[in-house]
Formats: structure tokens, C-alpha cells, sequence
């Protein structure tokens, strides 16, 4: 560190000749040292003691998995001090060392104040081993719902909305998800159909009708064209109508292929752009160019695991489905940066998350792609346009992991004819 004038510039104190009072009484170190003099390497060790520590000094027991992960996980310093010394899951943690707080996914969601502080923290105990193995997103809905249903005041809408959810939500919401980001999704795609439906149980309450005789054409009224709207609610009165308790009747809304609305031109300079800018990073860049070069969805490239990246000398291949795809040089370099980058805070993502153990969420990948002026609808769509222009929609399906339906759909949106497909395949 220079920390010595010597002339018209600074020297470090050997050099000036004077002692060195910045050193780290740890390591001797004087890189990074701040008005305590620890350095960041043995600042993060004394800041993870003074967390889990109780009043005798020691780390409790129960919580030496905890330090054991801390310890494994240094992160940035500076980042980790503000969070445990601020944060709410950091409180929540001091209460978990004093006692007051029980070792339970219900008890330490009703102790912290936000969703993200809750679950952030289930995701680091389970992570440390502390708590088994459980669906972060799940549990938080699981209490949610346990607590919004208690503040409904009509007992009657209480009753359907439980039986609702019971019977036609529940086994949805409990089936195995193929990609771990598809959980927040789902739960949160629920959590809407409930307040979608209850709202509308509201409405039928104080117009002065029951499900059983509020009018078709009241219903229509009421409808508001808005796509969540009727995908909560024809779910539910098609529900309603298989246990005879309406025959009201919600059609969902069509679900179409989006048009490209991007243009092709612009989607290669930008891509150029991905491919050639070293100081974009590299989370970034190849999410940026998994979309823009095959149309990946923001889920799928959340999901991709470090397993997924094959790296043989200067050839890097990425298995997103069946068949491997061996990437252009910039990308297999930019993927590889990737690795490196990660290492340190998940051994099995290739985008960690903010929630430990976790990958990042599909929709931190679109707004940090959006801050660089893409759209990843709009790439998605000219990217899978052009290449269905080129491959036949079985090798797109191969290749990218489309079901067979999808990619005919995008085939048919190219206009491509492959009637001579067997042959050149």
C-alpha cells in the first residue's frame, strides 16, 4: 500500500525507509487493511465469529455447520460486513445463536420481515446442512397461503378457496418441476390464481348472489380482458363446474407464438458486440449470447449447471439438451471466464444466485440484460425465426430442448419448407 510521499509521488513505507503501521496484525499483509487493520482475508473469519457467537464466546453447537459454510464462502469482505451487521437475516441468525429463535422454515419465516430476507436465509441453512432439504419457494407459499386464508373475512369464501386450493391447486403446485427456477414461477403463478379468485368470490358476495346463481353475462362484465385474469379464472370455474358448484364459464386466452420483434440486423451488431466487449461481464455476456445466437429461454439459462460446460483444450461445448453444441471461440472463452468466476460460490451452477445453493432467477438475467439494451423476447424470437429458417424443427428440438410442438411452431412462423429433410439428414 502507498501510504508515503517520496517527491511528486507515493511509496510504499519499506521504501520511504519509515515503519510499517498498516500491516495486518493477522498476516502481516497491508493490502486492504481499513481503521481496524484487519486485512479482508482474516476480517471475514473475525466477522463470522462475532455473528454466531454467543454470550460465553463460543459457537454454539448446533450452528458450527453455519461457520463451517461462512468460513467455505468468503465472498467480498466489505459486502459481508454490511450484512452482518445490518441485515434482517442477520438479526434473525443472532436470534437463532441466543435461543430465541427455533431452528424451524415456519418460525424463521414469520421472524423475517421480507419474502427475500426469508428466503435467503432457508436457502443458507439448508445449504449449511442445518435444515433438510426443502423447496424454498414452496414453504414461504405454504405460509402465505396459511395466513392470507386466515384474514379472509366470509367464511363461505374461506371454505371454497381452501377446497380450491386443496383439491385443484395443490397437486399442481406438488409435482417435481424439471428445472429448480421453475419453482418461484409456479408458486407465484398460483399465488395470483388465488387472489384472482378471491376477489372475484368478493364481487359475487356483494352483488348479492351465490356461485350457484350469479349470471354468465355478470361474469362476462365483470371481466376485465386482462390475460392473468382469465388464466386464473377459467382454471377455477372449470374446477367450479367439475364439483357442480357453478356453471359459470372462463375461457383462457390463446397462447400464441410472439412474432419477432427484433431486427435481424440489429440482433447480430449486438451480438458482435457480446462477442468482442471483454468489459461486459461475463454472466452477461453469456446469457446475452445464449440468447441472442439460439434463442434460449431466461429459465433454461438459469438452469445451466456447471456439468453442463465441456472444456477440451481450446474446443468448449455446452449440453443444453440432447446433443452437445460446440461454441464459437469467443463464447466457449466467455463461458469459461464464467466458470472461473463462480467457482468460488457454487460448485454445481453456472449462475449463482443471490439465495445460497441456489442459481440466479430468470428474471435477475432480464434485467441485466435490459440495462444493455436487450430484449430477450424480442432476441428470442428473431434467433429461433433465423435458425428454423436453417434446421429442421427435430434438430432445433435436439439441440435447444424445445418440445416437438414449439419448434414446429416456429418452423411454420419461419416459413420453411423441408420436404427434402430425410435426405440431407
Amino acid at each position: 500500500m502507498l501510504t508515503n510521499p517520496r517527491g511528486d509521488s507515493m511509496v510504499c513505507a519499506q521504501c520511504a525507509g519509515e515503519p510499517v503501521t498498516l500491516e495486518c496484525p493477522g498476516c502481516g499483509s497491508v493490502s486492504h487493511s481499513r481503521a481496524h487493520r484487519l486485512c479482508d482475508r482474516c476480517r471475514h473469519p473475525a466477522t463470522v465469529r462475532r455473528l454466531l457467537t454467543n454470550s460465553d464466546g463460543q459457537v454454539p453447537d448446533a450452528l458450527q455447520p453455519l461457520e463451517a459454510y461462512l468460513l467455505a464462502h468468503p465472498g467480498a469482505a466489505n459486502s459481508f460486513d454490511r450484512w452482518a451487521l445490518k441485515s434482517d437475516a442477520a438479526r434473525a441468525i443472532r436470534h437463532l445463536v441466543s435461543g430465541l429463535l427455533p431452528l424451524e422454515a415456519r418460525a424463521i419465516i414469520d421472524d423475517l420481515s421480507t419474502p427475500q430476507s426469508a428466503g435467503f436465509l432457508l436457502s443458507l441453512l439448508v445449504a449449511a446442512g442445518l435444515l433438510p432439504e426443502l423447496d424454498v419457494h414452496q414453504a414461504r407459499f405454504d405460509r402465505w397461503l396459511e395466513l392470507w386464508l386466515a384474514a379472509i373475512d366470509s367464511p363461505q369464501d374461506r371454505l371454497i378457496l381452501q377446497r380450491y386450493h386443496s383439491w385443484g391447486t395443490n397437486p399442481i403446485l406438488r409435482r417435481p418441476v424439471a428445472r429448480p427456477t421453475s419453482s418461484q414461477h409456479r408458486v407465484n403463478r398460483h399465488r395470483v390464481r388465488l387472489r384472482e379468485c378471491a376477489t372475484l368470490l368478493a364481487h359475487i358476495r356483494s352483488s348479492g348472489h351465490t356461485l350457484a346463481t350469479f349470471p354468465q353475462r355478470e361474469l362476462d362484465h365483470y371481466l376485465t380482458g386482462s390475460a392473468s385474469q382469465a388464466d386464473a379464472l377459467s382454471h377455477f370455474t372449470r374446477w367450479l363446474r367439475q364439483n357442480r358448484l357453478s356453471h359459470l364459464t372462463v375461457h383462457p386466452r390463446r397462447h400464441t407464438t410472439a412474432v419477432a420483434g427484433m431486427d435481424p440486423a440489429e440482433r447480430w451488431r449486438v451480438a458482435r458486440r457480446f462477442l468482442k466487449d471483454d468489459t461486459i461481464p461475463s454472466m452477461d455476456r453469456v446469457s446475452g449470447l445464449l440468447t441472442l445466437l439460439y434463442g434460449m429461454q431466461s429459465t433454461r439459462i438459469a438452469a445451466l449447471e456447471r456439468s453442463d460446460v465441456q472444456v477440451s483444450g481450446d474446443r468448449v461445448t455446452l449440453t443444453i439438451a440432447a446433443d452437445a453444441i460446440e461454441l464459437p471461440e469467443p463464447l466457449g472463452r466467455a463461458i469459461v471466464d464464467q466458470l472461473q468466476a463462480s467457482a468460488a460460490r457454487s460448485d454445481r451452477w453456472l449462475f449463482p444466485g443471490r439465495n445460497p445453493g441456489a442459481p440466479i432467477t430468470a428474471g435477475a438475467i432480464t434485467r441485466r440484460l435490459r440495462l444493455h439494451g436487450v430484449s430477450l423476447a424480442d432476441a428470442r424470437a428473431t434467433a429461433l425465426i433465423e435458425l428454423a429458417q436453417h434446421m429442421h424443427p427435430r434438430v432445433i428440438s435436439d439441440l435447444l430442448g424445445l418440445s416437438s410442438t414449439a419448434a414446429t411452431r416456429w418452423w411454420r412462423l419461419a416459413g420453411s419448407g423441408w420436404a427434402t429433410y430425410p435426405t440431407l439428414r
